[in-house]
Order: C-alpha cells, then sequence, then structure tokens
C-alpha cells in the first residue's frame, strides 16, 4: 500500500493522460467511420484496381453485379451476388494503354484503344473508330459522322444514325427506360439539342431543344436523362471572368417536354455535412424514378474523416425537380478522394477511392438494412485512420505548451522573488510558498484562458469539452485533481514548495494540454 502511494504520483497522471487519449481516439474513430448519410452504410471494400477509369458495370442474367475494370495486363471481373459479396472472378489479358475503354457483360466482351474496337477474346478488329460507348447492356462506337451498335449476339455492326457534322457532341445512356443518345450542335446563336431514343438498331428522334449562354460562360459538360415524353438537363458552364478573378463553375437545371422551350434555372447543392455548397461537381450520372429526376455525382464537400483538412472529393446524391430546393445525400466519408460513381441498383452505389499505394480502393454503400449491418464494424483501415488522426492532432496539440507560457511565467517569477527576498522561505521549505505560486497559477490561467480556449480554436471540440463555463470548471477540476494527487504522493515522501509547484503546474498543463490542445490550431 506504501509503495501504491508513493507510486500515484506517477501513475495517477498517467492515466489521466490515457484517458484522454482514448476519448480522443474514441471521438476520431466515431468521426471516420461516420455513416455518411442516414439509412446509408458506411464506405464496404469490394475490391481493388491500379486503375483510375470508370468502371463497366452491368447485371448478369441471373440478377448479379458484373463489375469490370481494367488492370495493368488485362481486364478483371468481379462478379457480386445482392449482399455484395464476392462470388466469381475472371481475368482477360488484352493490350491495354491510357486510352484503352471496356465492355463486358455476359453476352459480349469488348475493348477499343484510341482508334479501333475490338472482339475481346480473339482480339480482332471490328471497325475503326472515331469514339467507343460502352454502356450497361449495349456498346456503340461512332465512325465519322455515324453511329454504329455491336450486336451482342454477333458482334456485327449495325447503322443506328447518321450525324450531319464532324464537330456535333453525341452523348449516350442506358437506363430502364432504354437506351437514349442526345447530340449537341455548337452555333454563334447558342446549342442545339436533339434528343433520340435507340432500339433494335433504329433511332427514332424525340424532339429538340435550344439554349444559350451569357457571353462570359461557356459550356464545359451536358448530363441528360429522358423517357419519352420529357427530358431532364444538368449543364455545367465555366465563367472565365469574375469579380474575384477566378474561373468559376456554375450549374443549371432544365426539365420539360420535347420541342417546349428550354430554360437554364440556375442551382446550388448545399453540403449536407456542413455549411455552404458542393463546389467542383463531376462524373454526374442522372436517371428519371417516380419522384423525378435523381443524379449521382462527385464533388468537394464537408468531412471530419481527416486530420486539419475539412473537405475532400466524396460521392453525393440529389433529388432535383424544378422549381424546388435540390435534396442532398451524402454517400461516402473518406479521407481520399472519391471518384468515377455507379448505381449498381436503386439501393446500391458503388465508386473508386484513390489509394496512396497506387492500389485505388473499390468502395460500395447501400441502404440495404443487411450491408448496413455489415458494414458496421471496425475494419483495419478504419483504425489506422482514427489512429493517424489522433497522432496528428496530439502533436499539433503540443502548441499547447507554448501557448501555456503565459499562465506559468507568473509563478515563475513569484519564485524568483521569494528567493532574492525571503531565502529562508525557501531554505524552511515554507507551505505557504507552494499555495501562493499555485493561486498565482491558477489565477492567471483564469485571467489569460481565452489563449487556450479561443471560440474559433474550439469550434470543432466534442460537447463534453466545450459548453458554457467549460473553460472554468475545467481550469478548476484538473488543479483540485492535480492537487490531491500531489497530496496523496507527497504524503510518503516531503518535497520542497518549488518541487510541489513546479509538479503542480507540470501535470496540470499536461493535463490541458492532451484534453484540449489536439483542438487548439
Amino acid at each position: 500500500m506504501t509503495r501504491l502511494k508513493k507510486s500515484l504520483v506517477w501513475i495517477g497522471p498517467l492515466l489521466i493522460v490515457a484517458i484522454g487519449i482514448s476519448l480522443l481516439f474514441i471521438d476520431n474513430y466515431k468521426e471516420v467511420v461516420e455513416e455518411p448519410s442516414e439509412g446509408w452504410s458506411r464506405d464496404l471494400l469490394v475490391g481493388t484496381t491500379a486503375n483510375s477509369k470508370e468502371m463497366s458495370i452491368s447485371t448478369t442474367e441471373d440478377g448479379h453485379y458484373s463489375v469490370s475494370f481494367i488492370t495493368n495486363d488485362g481486364v478483371r471481373q468481379n462478379v457480386y451476388d445482392q449482399s455484395l459479396e464476392l462470388i466469381e472472378e475472371n481475368t482477360y489479358s488484352i493490350p491495354v494503354d491510357k486510352f484503352t475503354e471496356v465492355f463486358l457483360t455476359d453476352k459480349a466482351f469488348l475493348f477499343s484503344d484510341y482508334y479501333a474496337v475490338y472482339e475481346g477474346e480473339t482480339e480482332d478488329k471490328i471497325s475503326d473508330i472515331k469514339k467507343f460507348y460502352p454502356l450497361k447492356e449495349h456498346a456503340f462506337f461512332r465512325k465519322e459522322n455515324q453511329i454504329y451498335e455491336i450486336q451482342n449476339d454477333s458482334l456485327e455492326p449495325r447503322d443506328v444514325l447518321t450525324i450531319g457534322d464532324d464537330d456535333t457532341q453525341v452523348l449516350m445512356q442506358e437506363s430502364e427506360n432504354g437506351v437514349t443518345l442526345l447530340t449537341n450542335d455548337v452555333s454563334p446563336a447558342g446549342n442545339q439539342l436533339t434528343f433520340y431514343s435507340v432500339s433494335d438498331g433504329q433511332s427514332t428522334q424525340l424532339g429538340t431543344a435550344d439554349f444559350s449562354l451569357n457571353g462570359v460562360e461557356e459550356v464545359r459538360d451536358i448530363n441528360y436523362t429522358l423517357d419519352e415524353e420529357s427530358y431532364s438537363l444538368i449543364v455545367q458552364t465555366l465563367q472565365k471572368q469574375s469579380m474575384s478573378g477566378k474561373m468559376m463553375n456554375h450549374y443549371y437545371y432544365a426539365e420539360g417536354g420535347f420541342d417546349e422551350a428550354l430554360t437554364l434555372n440556375k442551382i446550388e447543392l448545399q453540403d449536407p455535412a456542413g455549411s455552404g455548397t458542393l463546389d467542383e461537381i463531376t462524373d454526374v450520372e442522372m436517371k428519371r424514378t417516380e419522384n423525378g429526376t435523381e443524379i449521382l455525382f462527385k464533388a468537394f464537400g464537408s468531412t471530419q474523416s481527416m486530420f486539419q483538412d475539412t473537405h475532400q472529393f466524396n460521392i453525393y446524391e440529389a433529388g432535383l425537380a424544378k422549381g424546388e430546393t435540390p435534396s442532398v445525400k451524402r454517400l461516402s466519408n473518406t479521407p481520399k478522394s472519391s471518384f468515377e460513381p455507379a448505381w449498381l441498383s436503386s439501393d446500391k452505389v458503388i465508386w473508386l477511392d484513390y489509394g496512396s499505394d497506387g492500389e485505388n480502393r473499390i468502395l460500395a454503400s447501400s441502404g440495404s438494412p443487411e450491408i448496413i449491418e455489415k458494414a458496421d464494424h471496425m475494419t483495419k483501415q478504419t483504425f489506422l485512420q482514427a489512429l493517424g488522426k489522433t497522432l496528428g492532432m496530439l502533436s499539433s496539440g503540443l502548441f499547447a505548451l507554448v501557448v501555456s507560457l503565459i499562465w506559468f511565467i507568473w509563478p515563475l517569477l513569484f519564485l524568483c522573488v521569494v528567493m532574492f527576498t525571503n531565502s529562508k522561505a525557501m531554505d524552511n521549505d515554507r507551505s505557504w510558498v507552494f499555495y501562493v505560486g499555485a493561486f498565482i497559477y491558477l489565477a492567471a490561467s483564469l485571467i489569460f484562458q481565452d489563449f487556450m480556449f479561443s471560440s474559433q480554436g474550439m469550434a470543432q471540440a466534442p460537447d463534453y469539452l466545450m459548453f458554457p463555463g467549460s473553460s472554468f470548471i475545467y481550469l478548476i477540476g484538473f488543479a483540485l485533481l492535480s492537487f490531491a494527487i500531489l497530496q496523496t504522493g507527497s504524503a510518503m515522501k516531503k518535497w520542497s514548495p518549488a518541487i510541489e509547484l513546479t509538479y503542480f503546474i507540470g501535470i496540470h498543463i499536461a493535463f490541458i494540454t492532451i484534453f484540449f490542445g489536439p483542438y487548439l490550431l
């Protein structure tokens, strides 16, 4: 028992410091694994790839998900069941370069380079091309001013649509409503859009629409979705001149019936995990649902999964309707940049996540209760992320030692004054030296508490640290705790008042540094 009391003077502070570090780790772990949105699972690792190109996604005849992606020496196909369990893995060797694109379903295997499209198994050339359009279940290509479909059974190309101009932009999409096509012809008068449906090798014009921009903006990207009666459109523009002198992106939404006047309405997508709007929206996919238009996209938004940095590229879903404020959900919450999202189904999303080791992670999220439960556990990746964030915050928290200089300089000056004016008090170990010095230190910490507990620096601190009067309560509370530890330990071993005061100040600052230092910067 005596040895325990003697050791308490060191064990006690270490125990409090360990509790502070543990609480910090728990808080960081909760932020790292925070659910992206209510009703959606945390990210689930389903594979890796060294490539950063868009994946080829289709559904097999038995309802499984086929996800194919380019590797350094070919193509790998992963087949997942409804629970996102890997049930089959196939690899195919084909020539690969930075222009390679792949189309792989259970009916056909095709790939293209910059110049031609090839049959995957034999590598026989099917045709020279200007552009390749690998959709979910069908593959098309453009050659000169002609659009061709590659038939899944025979792999023979068949003529679908003739385009009038070499500069015409062609966009294609495949959804539950079938294959659709959009052409965009640009003239001094603006952009002329023509909508088509494609079925059985035949294209049917559904309608046209025109729009123009003001002189300081130019079209950067167009995304669309449509059915037999109406369309939805997102136009991203680039403004090269602005009041700030920086190039700015703007986003416009339009919906309506074919051959009706097209009106672009500027939209802003609010960040669901923070204040402000989402920035740098790209990798957009659109679809029509019973509730309106939904978009899946990558954007730069808020996250608490990183150390110091508070924003990252994550995956989002938004519901759009004319005249209504867009509803936005965050579907991923990772410290690495996420990109190339795609719907596997209405409640399952897959995307790529940059890896620091050259291996990009293939991640998925779902609203399925089964997958939400499956993703709700600690992994090595999340543990290392939380640990790294904790160590980073602790290292930056050491700056609190510098800030605390304004606190302990006053008791040190007091000891110097006593030493030169009343040396007997020091020689005879007068207890009042400790008490007066401790009072001066505590008074200084209360007077100059704003240096350590600024509202801006503590904005990210958890609720148990920041509440009305918390700085006063913690300063006094840690002081009482430090004094209690000191008295228990020094009862068995008499220290001089100067050493007691130094110990008292040292462990008090250590407690403040561990608990509040990580949120100082």
